[in-house]
C-alpha cells in the first residue's frame, strides 16, 4: 500500500478512463488532455457515503484506487459508484 496523497485539488476533475472490467482500476485515463498509461494500481478502497445524515448518502459508494503512469507519476483517483448497480453512483470516473 503506497502512502496518502500529499496534495488533494480543491475538487474532484473528471477524468476520461479504460479498464478491463469494471470493478478494475483504469489502465489508461486522459487527464487535463493528457492520456496516460497504468504501469501500477492498488485498490479499490471503498468509501460509503454519510447513510447517518442522508437517506441519499445510503448507497453512496467511492472506490479510490492509486495508480502510477508509465513516468511514475502516482494519482489517487476514484469512480463514483461501485462499478455495476446504478444506484450507488454515476459511475464517473475522477
Amino acid at each position: 500500500r503506497w502512502p496518502r496523497p500529499s496534495r488533494l485539488l480543491p475538487r474532484p476533475e473528471p477524468i476520461e478512463t479504460v479498464a478491463l472490467l469494471p470493478d478494475h482500476p483504469p489502465v489508461i485515463f486522459t487527464w487535463r488532455g493528457v492520456r496516460r498509461r497504468v504501469k501500477r494500481a492498488d485498490g479499490p478502497e471503498r468509501v460509503f457515503g454519510e447513510w447517518w445524515k442522508r437517506d441519499a448518502e445510503l448507497a453512496a459508494v467511492r472506490d479510490y484506487f492509486q495508480v502510477e503512469d508509465e513516468n511514475g507519476e502516482r494519482y489517487w483517483v476514484y469512480r463514483a459508484g461501485d462499478g455495476e448497480d446504478a444506484a450507488t453512483g454515476s459511475h464517473k470516473w475522477f
